[in-house]
């Protein structure tokens, strides 16, 4: 009976793609999710901060609202474990989950246009915008262990470009379409336009398999594939020991603390950059929704090149480092120019170049964060990786404000500077993208 169901399974769906088996769907269905995905990010980020500093909000206000919204990426540890320990198997190991979060995404969404939260409401939006990243962070990890599951070694470097460029792309889109729609207040039809693009994502991914003979959907005839049941835990202590031994590795704790470290300017164009531009500058929210958006899209276009030729010729780890230096640098000349700035247009070079390097110096990471997963653990172990990193970058961007209130801007991106001084020596110590040392799971 089960050969039988096994065989109506793979009669009926030869005309749906499985990931595992075609390199054009893994690189579509990755990119249309990592780019509706971050439609969370689009309005935390970029939208809703300038919003707020308009209204009048203060930079204290601005930092403590995006680090709250910000917090579900702290604990991608959790939902990895949850979904390496559970899982939907005739759906495949992660699919299942893509499909649910989304669906939890749009009705998220859908709660805020009905409570539609005005200027004044930030406790109601943060915790509406908390909610809403949390169901995005599952999606996020699932899409994570989809890639570390099936996408080939030969494979990484390029899809880790692609994903973060669609990222990029889709935090800028997201960011240009609610800063339009909520420079009239209208946060209703921003919300509407959004649950619009999630549930697209969704039944774009409902068309792939994982791996032939998985059902399509929970309705659908197919089965688990062997992969799906050798890989995925029946128990909670394989996935909590392995997780265990994989941070008390200290190489990889020193990389975790270098990676916390390495994103520190993301923390600050998070809650800094907006009341520098809208409160400082003068500049509209709309308008630093369009810069915001401009910027990712840069980001998005070197972030396919950058990371993949910088491999290329001067090997994974000598590329992390040179662009963590050169990231210390800008930080160290914008904050002790800030003085004689004059305009904006040093915010604007500082501001392009900053976060244009913080992107391909995270894709660059996430790649070496990749090479060391255990596939059988991956989604706990990768989240892992990218929890300590969002927790930090939560951490500064909630408490950035006190800092540019009590010493000033300048200030801050000298500390932008030291920290990641210290990330580059904790890099340096781990040894990251040493591949001799790590030829693929973690010590």
């Amino acid at each position: 009976m089960k050969h039988a169901m096994a065989t109506g399974a793979q009669s009926h769906p030869t005309t749906f793609t499985a990931l595992s088996e075609h390199r054009t769907a893994r690189l579509a269905a990755i990119i249309v999710l990592y780019f509706l995905q971050d439609v969370p990010l689009g309005l935390l980020l970029i939208a809703l901060p300038a919003w707020l500093a308009e209204a009048g909000a203060t930079p204290v206000e601005v930092g403590a609202f995006a680090g709250v919204a910000l917090l579900p990426w702290s604990a991608k540890l959790f939902n990895g474990l949850v979904m390496d320990r559970y899982a939907y198997k005739p759906m495949g190991r992660r699919r299942g989950w893509i499909l649910l979060s989304q669906s939890l995404m749009v009705a998220v969404l859908i709660a805020m246009v009905i409570v539609a939260p005005g200027v004044s409401d930030i406790a109601l939006l943060s915790g509406l915008c908390f909610a809403l990243n949390l169901c995005a962070t599952f999606s996020d990890v699932a899409v994570d262990g989809v890639a570390v599951d099936i996408v080939p070694e030969s494979e990484r470097t390029a899809i880790n470009s692609v994903m973060f460029a669609s990222q990029a792309v889709g935090i800028a889109a997201c960011s240009f379409v609610a800063g339009q729609l909520l420079a009239s207040s209208c946060i209703t039809r921003t919300a509407v336009i959004m649950a619009v693009l999630v549930a697209c994502a969704s039944l774009f991914v409902s068309i792939f398999r994982e791996r032939p003979g998985e059902r399509l959907l929970p309705w659908s005839l197919g089965e688990a594939s062997r992969e799906c049941e050798d890989r995925q835990q029946t128990a909670w202590w394989p996935l909590l020991a392995g997780i265990v031994r994989s941070v008390l590795a200290p190489r990889t704790l020193l990389f975790l603390l270098a990676a916390a470290c390495a994103g520190t300017y993301l923390a600050f164009s998070d809650a800094v950059n907006p009341t520098l531009a809208v409160q400082r500058l003068g500049w509209s929210s709309d308008r630093y929704s369009n810069f915001g958006a401009t910027v990712n899209l840069a980001a998005a276009g070197c972030g396919l090149f950058i990371p993949v030729l910088g491999e290329r010729f001067f090997g994974l780890r000598r590329s992390i480092f040179g662009q963590l230096v050169l990231l210390i640098v800008l930080s160290l000349a914008a904050g002790l120019s800030f003085a004689t700035w004059q305009g904006d247009t040093a915010f604007i070079v500082f501001s392009v170049a900053l976060y244009i390097l913080s992107m391909t110096t995270t894709i660059s990471a996430i790649v070496w964060a990749m090479r060391i997963c255990n596939p059988a653990i991956a989604a706990s172990q990768f989240a892992l990786f990218m929890a300590v990193p969002n927790l930090s970058r939560s951490f500064m961007t909630g408490n950035s404000g006190w800092l540019v209130e009590g010493e000033g801007y300048g200030a801050t991106y000298l500390a932008v500077a030291g920290v990641l001084a210290v990330g580059l020596v904790l890099a340096w110590l781990a040894r990251v993208g040493d591949d001799s040392q790590l030829p693929g799971t973690a010590q």
